[in-house]
């Protein structure tokens, strides 16, 4: 019996054990699968998490978080806020509902009471979002310390955001450590080389360290991107007006749309290429199209009518002069690959793919081979993915997003244990890759390799101290493993991060319990209470952990308390009835016993013949027989 109650004990540790829990109870446990989602958690910990807390507590706050976030991705955010409001009126601690309305505020440019929100969420509940959020907030009100500081605690999770690499670059600029600011600016290039902001960012460093020539050039990949961008060419023009050259602020000028203050010089050609080179691509089709009529064979001018559409967004009218290009000159790399970008761009995958490896039977093209990788993975053609992704990694063997990618097709094609050496691979290159790390823990706990599940849950709490659902993870495995001592450090962990937690003291106190260190125990239980007076789980802990050192009285005070807080706690009102027994055991009365009544005798069988009660007869002694 008592092997069975600690075998009970631990279980609620980790599992969604629900018998002979009170509603309050599978509530609290509903809410605690909801603290363990965060926006790093994949959809299928949402998902498990939903149908739990569905089984649970299916009217509870929990519930109408997970409501709340069904709306949000079906893009109804009125609706979102509605359910997270309700979670809160039914659990005003039901933090992580305060971190999503935050997000919403935020995304409505009500930045002051987003932060408000956010604050209150981070009392109970951590996830990167509401770091970076407080982070804007910060940057807009000109707080630079406090904004590098939530940045950097949104990076643990998220190591290769670029909007959080351009975010923390633009805050260290503004606070005037322009060489940690020019480090994040090209960490984000490198995680997303066509992220404008990013760009324009770092060639607004440069031009404030009057690096003109290196602002240039970042100018111009950004004017690469959004060719008809006003803000970059008026940005472009202020650099040449620094650098002297008035003629190409000129230039610049007319293209933002600027009446320029200096006298203009002719900078425009009569020709296609003239147009094009200034970005004035009507004019350039028009060229173009005149010069076609005087040599319509000629396949370069195709190409470059082709590129002039495509430039100005007339994506049809491209297609049409890239395929008579190609009809011309099939050998041109070039033409093919901008030709499958077309059709991408239209949704037409059958039709890119082919272009795209027809641009690599002319040469190797990373690009081209790139966007096969991706095309082969969205349409769930993995033997193909794979191998594009693995013909790429040849020349990058260290590509961060290769080898998720690589290692996430693997997992798609039930492959684990080339996943598994792909996800190593990106540790070993990168040790800090959460992605990385978070995928091969799920592998090892999937497969029950109990040792190196640990181990991995283990990089992810160093690379991510207040990650719960981590926590979660790594608490079943000490329990499943009996390993105690690391279980009670882990939970003196989760207590101190959240000591207001009255949760994470009860299940302290259990483990304690379960090892017969009711002193601690008891402790825990009872700070457990003095968070919360009515926490009926605790109150009958702390009962119960009275009868077993022998302090009856006490015991019964705490289980009626718990009784109060709870009258549908099982556990309390069987061990009640055990003390008022012990306490006021019954006393039998003397009873009088009764007269046995006769056996009945089966049919068939004599009866023995009675006793008689009367005094026997004198006997004369027996005659002796003569003898014959």
């Amino acid at each position: 019996m008592k092997k069975i109650i600690s075998l009970i004990i631990l279980a609620t540790l980790t599992s969604g054990f629900t018998w002979g829990k009170s509603s309050s109870d599978r509530c609290e446990e509903a809410k605690q699968f909801a603290l363990g989602l965060t926006s790093t958690s994949d959809r299928g910990s949402r998902l498990e998490a939903e149908a739990s807390i569905n089984e649970l507590c299916p009217d509870g706050a929990a519930a109408q978080f997970m409501k709340g976030l069904a709306s949000e991705q079906s893009g109804n955010s009125e609706r979102a806020l509605l359910s997270y409001r309700e979670a809160l009126r039914l659990d005003p601690a039901f933090y992580p509902a305060n971190g999503r309305i935050g997000l919403i505020l935020f995304e409505k440019n009500r930045s002051d009471e987003a932060s408000i929100e956010f604050t209150k969420a981070m009392r109970g509940h951590s996830d990167p979002l509401y770091n970076r959020g407080l982070a804007r907030v910060f940057t807009e009100k000109k707080l630079h310390s406090l904004a590098i500081y939530h940045y950097l605690e949104a990076l643990k999770s998220y190591p290769s955001d670029a909007g959080l690499l351009s975010g923390i670059a633009s805050a260290y600029n503004d606070s005037g450590e322009t060489k940690k600011a020019e480090e994040a600016y090209r960490r984000a290039i490198a995680v997303n080389p066509g992220d404008k902001q990013t760009l324009v960012g770092l060639a607004a460093l440069y031009t404030t360290s009057r690096e003109f020539d290196k602002a240039l050039d970042q100018l111009k990949k950004a004017e690469a991107i959004t060719p008809h961008d006003k803000s970059i060419h008026a940005l472009l023009a202020d650099i040449y007006l620094k650098k002297g050259d008035r003629k190409s602020a000129e230039s610049e000028l007319i293209l933002a749309g600027i009446a320029p203050k200096i006298p203009l010089h002719v900078t425009a050609g009569k020709n296609g290429d003239s147009f094009f080179a200034n970005r004035d691509f009507a004019n350039a089709i028009e060229s173009y199209k005149a010069e076609l009529n005087e040599n319509p064979e000629n396949s370069e001018l195709r190409q470059k009518l082709g590129n002039a559409f495509m430039s100005a967004g007339r994506d049809q009218e491209a297609i049409a002069a890239y395929r008579e290009a190609i009809r011309l000159n099939a050998e041109n790399q070039e033409l093919h690959y901008n030709l499958g970008l077309l059709y991408e761009r239209k949704n037409l995958h059958d039709e890119a793919v082919v272009e795209y490896r027809r641009a690599l039977q002319v040469s190797d093209n990373v690009d081209a081979r790139n966007r096969l990788g991706d095309i082969y993975t969205q349409r769930g053609s993995l033997p193909q993915a794979i191998e594009q992704y693995k013909m790429l990694l040849k020349n990058s063997p260290a590509d961060q997003q290769l080898l998720m990618k690589l290692g996430k097709v693997y997992n798609s094609s039930n492959n684990s244990k080339e996943a598994i050496a792909t996800f190593r691979e990106a540790v070993r290159h990168n040790p800090d890759n959460i992605e990385a790390h978070r995928e091969l823990a799920n592998h090892f706990k999937k497969g029950n390799m109990l040792d190196d599940a640990e181990k991995e849950y283990r990089e992810l709490l160093r690379l991510k101290k207040d990650d719960m659902e981590v926590r979660n993870a790594l608490t079943a495995i000490y329990v499943k493993k009996k390993n105690y001592d690391d279980l009670v450090t882990l939970l003196k962990e989760n207590v101190e991060m959240n000591p207001r937690d009255p949760g994470h003291l009860y299940k302290l106190g259990l483990v304690y319990e379960f090892r017969k260190d009711y002193e601690n125990a008891s402790a825990s239980y009872q700070e457990s209470v003095r968070i919360k007076e009515d926490n009926a789980k605790s109150l009958n802990a702390l009962g119960r952990v009275k009868m077993k050192t022998g302090h009856i009285k006490e015991a019964k005070e705490y289980l009626e308390r718990a009784k109060a807080a709870d009258p549908n706690l099982e556990e309390t009102a069987l061990l009640l009835g055990n003390i008022r027994d012990e306490l006021t055991p019954t006393t039998s009365k003397y009873k009088k016993p009764k007269k046995k009544k006769g056996k009945k005798v089966k049919k068939g069988v004599k009866k023995p013949p009675a006793k008689s009660t009367a005094k026997p007869a004198a006997t004369k002694p027996p005659v002796k027989k003569p003898a014959e």
